[in-house]
C-alpha cells in the first residue's frame, strides 16, 4: 500500500466532497495522500509538517484514512468523525435519538421517527453522516427519502453503510 500525492482528478473529486460536507476550508491546506488498498483507494490525511520527509520516501503506510475514492468520495468513520467536528454547515448531517443511537451501533437502519434532526434540503439517495445528540459521529448512511420524509413513523429512511460499532464487532470475532 504505497502513498502518492491524489491525480489532478482525484484532488477535485476530494475536494467536491469536502466542499459538500462543509470542511472544505479546513482541509485546504492539507497534506493529503492516496494509497491503493485491495480494489479501492485510501485517502490519507497527514501532517503538513510531515511533506518535506515525503519528497524522497514512497510511505508505505501513512496518516489517517478520512476516505475512500470510487465513483465519488466516501468518508470513513475517522473521516466522519473528524467532518463532525471540524463543519460549517451540517446539511448533509442527520442526528438520531438515543435508542436510535444504539441501533446504528449495531448495524441497523435509521426510522424516521428515530431522526431529531435533519435538512429539510436532504433528497432520496443523498449520502450523510448519522450523527449522535452529542455530535459525535457514529455511522454514515444513504437517505431513502427526501425531505421531510425522512422523518417518516415506523418506516427505515436512512441505510446505513457504515457505522462506528462495526471495529468492535470486528475485533470480538
Amino acid at each position: 500500500m504505497k502513498h502518492r500525492e491524489p491525480t489532478r482528478q482525484e484532488r477535485t473529486l476530494i475536494n467536491r466532497a469536502l466542499d459538500r460536507w462543509g470542511v472544505y476550508a479546513f482541509f485546504r491546506d492539507k497534506l493529503m495522500l492516496v494509497a491503493a488498498v485491495d480494489h479501492s483507494t485510501k485517502v490519507c490525511l497527514l501532517p503538513a509538517n510531515l511533506k518535506p520527509f515525503f519528497a524522497n520516501l514512497e510511505p508505505y503506510f501513512a496518516g489517517l484514512v478520512i476516505g475512500e475514492l470510487k465513483k465519488q468520495f466516501t468518508p470513513s468513520i475517522a473521516g466522519a468523525d473528524l467532518f463532525a467536528r471540524v463543519a460549517d454547515s451540517r446539511r448533509y448531517y442527520i442526528t438520531v435519538s438515543e435508542n436510535a443511537e444504539k441501533l446504528v451501533l449495531y448495524g441497523r437502519d435509521v426510522m424516521g421517527d428515530s431522526i431529531v434532526e435533519a435538512s429539510d434540503d436532504l433528497d432520496e439517495n443523498e449520502l450523510v453522516i448519522i450523527l449522535n445528540s452529542k455530535r459525535d459521529a457514529i455511522g454514515v448512511g444513504r437517505t431513502r427519502f427526501a425531505g421531510k420524509s425522512l422523518f417518516q413513523k415506523e418506516r427505515i429512511t436512512v441505510t446505513t453503510l457504515l457505522d462506528a460499532g462495526s471495529y468492535l464487532r470486528e475485533e470480538g470475532g
